[in-house]
Protein backbone atom coordinates (compact mmCIF):
# COMPACT_ATOMS: atom_id res chain seq x y z
CA UNK A 1 0.00 0.00 0.00
CA UNK A 2 1.60 3.27 -0.97
CA UNK A 3 1.74 6.25 1.13
CA UNK A 4 2.22 10.02 0.21
CA UNK A 5 3.77 12.89 2.09
CA UNK A 6 4.23 16.66 1.45
CA UNK A 7 6.55 18.26 4.19
CA UNK A 8 6.51 21.56 4.01
CA UNK A 9 8.14 24.56 6.34
CA UNK A 10 4.79 24.38 8.50
CA UNK A 11 2.31 21.51 7.78
CA UNK A 12 2.64 18.04 6.75
CA UNK A 13 0.04 16.62 4.50
CA UNK A 14 -0.45 12.91 3.50
CA UNK A 15 -2.75 10.69 1.71
CA UNK A 16 -2.96 6.85 1.26
CA UNK A 17 -3.81 5.33 -1.84
CA UNK A 18 -6.61 6.97 -2.85
CA UNK A 19 -7.88 8.16 0.31
CA UNK A 20 -8.82 11.38 1.70
CA UNK A 21 -5.75 13.95 1.99
CA UNK A 22 -5.07 14.98 5.58
CA UNK A 23 -3.39 17.69 6.68
CA UNK A 24 -0.99 17.42 10.45
CA UNK A 25 1.00 20.04 12.34
CA UNK A 26 3.50 17.09 13.15
CA UNK A 27 7.13 18.11 12.68
CA UNK A 28 9.32 14.96 13.82
CA UNK A 29 8.69 12.51 10.73
CA UNK A 30 10.32 9.20 12.31
CA UNK A 31 7.72 9.97 14.82
CA UNK A 32 4.90 10.47 12.36
CA UNK A 33 5.89 7.21 10.38
CA UNK A 34 6.22 4.69 13.41
CA UNK A 35 2.48 6.00 14.19
CA UNK A 36 0.70 5.92 11.20
CA UNK A 37 2.52 2.65 9.93
CA UNK A 38 1.58 0.86 13.14
CA UNK A 39 -2.09 1.49 12.60
CA UNK A 40 -1.46 0.94 8.65
CA UNK A 41 0.35 -1.94 9.06
CA UNK A 42 0.32 -2.77 5.14
CA UNK A 43 1.86 0.42 3.98
CA UNK A 44 5.29 -0.86 2.29
CA UNK A 45 6.37 2.14 -0.26
CA UNK A 46 6.44 5.94 0.94
CA UNK A 47 6.87 8.65 -1.55
CA UNK A 48 8.33 12.21 0.12
CA UNK A 49 8.05 15.72 -0.72
CA UNK A 50 10.22 17.47 1.43
CA UNK A 51 11.01 21.29 1.58
CA UNK A 52 15.73 21.14 1.67
CA UNK A 53 18.44 18.93 0.43
CA UNK A 54 17.79 16.10 -0.80
CA UNK A 55 20.47 13.38 -2.71
CA UNK A 56 19.15 9.79 -3.69
CA UNK A 57 16.52 9.43 -1.29
CA UNK A 58 18.98 11.12 1.99
CA UNK A 59 17.07 14.22 3.34
CA UNK A 60 20.44 15.89 4.47
CA UNK A 61 18.97 19.31 5.44
CA UNK A 62 16.10 21.49 5.63
CA UNK A 63 16.06 25.60 6.31
CA UNK A 64 13.09 25.53 7.60
CA UNK A 65 12.68 22.15 9.47
CA UNK A 66 14.34 21.29 12.43
CA UNK A 67 16.14 17.80 10.68
CA UNK A 68 19.40 16.34 10.71
CA UNK A 69 20.77 13.93 8.06
CA UNK A 70 18.77 11.03 7.63
CA UNK A 71 18.20 8.11 5.64
CA UNK A 72 14.62 6.38 6.23
CA UNK A 73 15.43 3.54 4.60
CA UNK A 74 17.85 2.65 7.35
CA UNK A 75 15.22 3.48 9.99
CA UNK A 76 11.81 1.55 8.11
CA UNK A 77 13.71 -1.35 6.21
CA UNK A 78 10.88 -2.83 5.01
CA UNK A 79 9.40 0.09 3.26
CA UNK A 80 10.53 1.57 0.16
CA UNK A 81 11.30 5.08 -0.20
CA UNK A 82 11.21 7.48 -2.40
CA UNK A 83 12.13 10.97 -1.70
CA UNK A 84 12.49 14.40 -3.61
CA UNK A 85 12.51 17.74 -2.97
CA UNK A 86 8.55 19.47 -2.62
CA UNK A 87 9.32 21.90 -5.66
CA UNK A 88 10.73 19.37 -8.10
CA UNK A 89 7.56 17.17 -6.63
CA UNK A 90 5.40 20.76 -7.50
CA UNK A 91 7.03 21.35 -10.89
CA UNK A 92 6.10 17.32 -11.91
CA UNK A 93 3.15 18.16 -11.59
CA UNK A 94 2.61 21.68 -12.72
CA UNK A 95 4.15 20.56 -15.81
CA UNK A 96 1.67 17.85 -15.95
CA UNK A 97 -1.33 20.02 -15.94
CA UNK A 98 -0.48 22.65 -17.85
CA UNK A 99 1.24 20.52 -21.15
CA UNK A 100 4.74 22.46 -20.86
CA UNK A 101 8.30 20.81 -20.78
CA UNK A 102 9.44 24.04 -20.05
CA UNK A 103 7.95 25.52 -16.62
CA UNK A 104 9.26 26.61 -13.85
CA UNK A 105 7.33 26.93 -10.56
CA UNK A 106 7.58 29.22 -8.10
CA UNK A 107 6.43 28.60 -4.52
CA UNK A 108 6.05 31.36 -1.90
CA UNK A 109 4.47 29.79 1.45
CA UNK A 110 6.99 29.29 4.81
CA UNK A 111 9.98 29.56 1.96
CA UNK A 112 10.94 30.94 -1.18
CA UNK A 113 11.78 28.19 -4.15
CA UNK A 114 11.42 27.03 -7.67
CA UNK A 115 10.96 24.19 -9.82
CA UNK A 116 12.47 23.80 -13.33
CA UNK A 117 11.74 21.44 -15.89
CA UNK A 118 13.72 22.12 -18.96
CA UNK A 119 13.02 19.93 -22.58
CA UNK A 120 11.03 17.64 -20.49
CA UNK A 121 13.69 17.24 -17.77
CA UNK A 122 13.96 17.99 -14.52
CA UNK A 123 16.60 20.30 -13.68
CA UNK A 124 17.97 19.47 -10.61
CA UNK A 125 21.87 20.22 -10.78
CA UNK A 126 24.43 18.20 -9.72
CA UNK A 127 23.50 17.76 -5.93
CA UNK A 128 19.91 17.95 -6.80
CA UNK A 129 19.79 22.07 -5.31
CA UNK A 130 19.05 23.91 -8.65
CA UNK A 131 16.31 26.08 -7.62
CA UNK A 132 16.77 27.53 -4.13
CA UNK A 133 15.82 30.48 -5.43
CA UNK A 134 15.17 32.08 -1.81
CA UNK A 135 18.78 32.38 -0.77
CA UNK A 136 20.14 34.21 -3.77
CA UNK A 137 21.80 37.53 -2.14
CA UNK A 138 19.14 40.01 -2.03
CA UNK A 139 19.79 42.91 0.97
CA UNK A 140 20.67 42.71 4.40
CA UNK A 141 18.49 41.99 7.92
CA UNK A 142 18.58 42.12 11.09
CA UNK A 143 18.56 38.27 11.41
CA UNK A 144 19.71 35.06 9.75
CA UNK A 145 18.25 32.81 7.38
CA UNK A 146 17.73 29.11 8.14
CA UNK A 147 20.56 28.51 6.20
CA UNK A 148 22.73 30.66 7.77
CA UNK A 149 22.75 34.02 5.73
CA UNK A 150 21.95 37.28 6.74
CA UNK A 151 20.62 38.74 2.84
CA UNK A 152 18.80 35.97 1.20
CA UNK A 153 15.73 36.69 -0.94
CA UNK A 154 13.73 34.64 1.72
CA UNK A 155 14.43 37.11 4.31
CA UNK A 156 12.52 39.51 2.98
CA UNK A 157 9.78 37.92 0.12
CA UNK A 158 8.14 34.45 2.36
CA UNK A 159 5.57 33.71 4.85
CA UNK A 160 9.00 33.19 7.31
CA UNK A 161 10.03 36.69 6.70
CA UNK A 162 6.92 37.99 7.49
CA UNK A 163 6.99 36.56 10.85
CA UNK A 164 10.53 36.70 11.41
CA UNK A 165 10.18 40.80 11.45
CA UNK A 166 7.18 40.81 13.23
CA UNK A 167 9.30 39.09 15.66
CA UNK A 168 11.96 41.68 15.55
CA UNK A 169 10.30 44.34 15.55
CA UNK A 170 7.91 43.00 18.38
CA UNK A 171 4.74 43.88 16.27
CA UNK A 172 1.84 41.59 15.52
CA UNK A 173 1.28 41.59 11.62
CA UNK A 174 0.98 38.02 10.53
CA UNK A 175 -0.29 38.81 6.68
CA UNK A 176 1.59 40.73 3.71
CA UNK A 177 -0.75 43.52 3.74
CA UNK A 178 -0.17 44.24 7.33
CA UNK A 179 3.47 45.11 6.90
CA UNK A 180 4.78 48.49 6.94
CA UNK A 181 5.23 50.47 3.57
CA UNK A 182 9.40 49.77 3.10
CA UNK A 183 9.00 45.88 4.01
CA UNK A 184 6.22 46.00 2.25
CA UNK A 185 7.86 47.24 -0.51
CA UNK A 186 11.22 44.91 0.15
CA UNK A 187 8.88 41.88 -0.03
CA UNK A 188 7.07 42.68 -3.69
CA UNK A 189 10.45 43.19 -5.45
CA UNK A 190 12.07 40.24 -3.63
CA UNK A 191 9.49 38.54 -5.95
CA UNK A 192 9.80 40.17 -8.53
CA UNK A 193 13.64 39.98 -8.19
CA UNK A 194 13.34 35.73 -8.02
CA UNK A 195 10.80 35.72 -11.03
CA UNK A 196 13.21 37.83 -13.32
CA UNK A 197 16.17 35.74 -12.37
CA UNK A 198 14.17 32.29 -13.02
CA UNK A 199 13.02 33.77 -16.56
CA UNK A 200 15.63 35.16 -17.58
CA UNK A 201 18.27 31.75 -16.68
CA UNK A 202 15.66 29.17 -17.70
CA UNK A 203 13.56 31.13 -20.62
CA UNK A 204 10.15 29.16 -19.32
CA UNK A 205 7.18 28.91 -21.44
CA UNK A 206 5.12 29.08 -18.33
CA UNK A 207 5.79 30.65 -14.89
CA UNK A 208 3.39 29.03 -12.32
CA UNK A 209 3.12 30.84 -8.81
CA UNK A 210 2.22 28.81 -6.16
CA UNK A 211 2.20 28.36 -2.32
CA UNK A 212 0.41 29.73 0.50
CA UNK A 213 1.28 33.18 0.48
CA UNK A 214 0.16 33.37 -3.21
CA UNK A 215 -3.02 31.52 -2.41
CA UNK A 216 -4.07 34.28 0.06
CA UNK A 217 -2.65 37.06 -2.36
CA UNK A 218 -3.91 36.63 -5.59
CA UNK A 219 -2.93 40.09 -6.34
CA UNK A 220 1.21 38.69 -6.72
CA UNK A 221 0.47 37.44 -10.49
CA UNK A 222 -0.97 40.13 -11.97
CA UNK A 223 1.72 42.09 -10.48
CA UNK A 224 4.46 40.39 -11.65
CA UNK A 225 2.78 40.46 -14.98
CA UNK A 226 2.80 44.26 -15.25
CA UNK A 227 6.26 44.74 -13.68
CA UNK A 228 8.09 41.83 -15.20
CA UNK A 229 9.52 43.62 -18.29
CA UNK A 230 11.59 45.98 -16.08
CA UNK A 231 13.14 43.05 -14.30
CA UNK A 232 13.75 40.43 -16.35
CA UNK A 233 15.52 39.79 -20.31
CA UNK A 234 12.73 41.35 -22.48
CA UNK A 235 13.59 38.50 -25.06
CA UNK A 236 12.44 35.88 -22.70
CA UNK A 237 9.15 37.24 -22.08
CA UNK A 238 8.14 36.68 -25.72
CA UNK A 239 5.31 34.04 -25.66
CA UNK A 240 5.74 33.42 -21.68
CA UNK A 241 2.86 32.68 -19.94
CA UNK A 242 2.47 34.01 -15.86
CA UNK A 243 -0.37 31.90 -14.23
CA UNK A 244 -0.96 30.99 -10.96
CA UNK A 245 -1.51 27.20 -10.09
CA UNK A 246 -4.54 25.56 -10.48
CA UNK A 247 -3.75 22.48 -8.45
CA UNK A 248 -4.52 22.67 -4.81
CA UNK A 249 -1.65 20.31 -3.70
CA UNK A 250 1.17 20.12 -6.70
CA UNK A 251 3.74 19.00 -4.62
CA UNK A 252 1.26 15.79 -3.39
CA UNK A 253 0.35 15.30 -6.88
CA UNK A 254 3.96 15.82 -8.10
CA UNK A 255 5.26 12.95 -5.00
CA UNK A 256 2.50 9.94 -6.39
CA UNK A 257 4.46 11.44 -9.27
CA UNK A 258 7.87 9.76 -8.03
Amino acid sequence: MNLYIDMGGTNLRYQIENREIVISKERDIIYFLKKLTKQESKIDRVNISFAGEIRENIIFSAPNIDIERLDLKSVFPNIEFRVENDLNCAVLAESRYWKSKDIVALYIGTGIGAGVISGGELFKGSSNLAGEIGHIPFKKAPFLCGCGKDNCIELFSSGGAIVKWANYLDKDFKILDKLPPNLYGDFLEGVLYSSSILITLFNPKVLVLGGGVVEKNSFLVNYIQDKISKYAFNPSLKDLKIVKTKLKNAPLEGCRLL
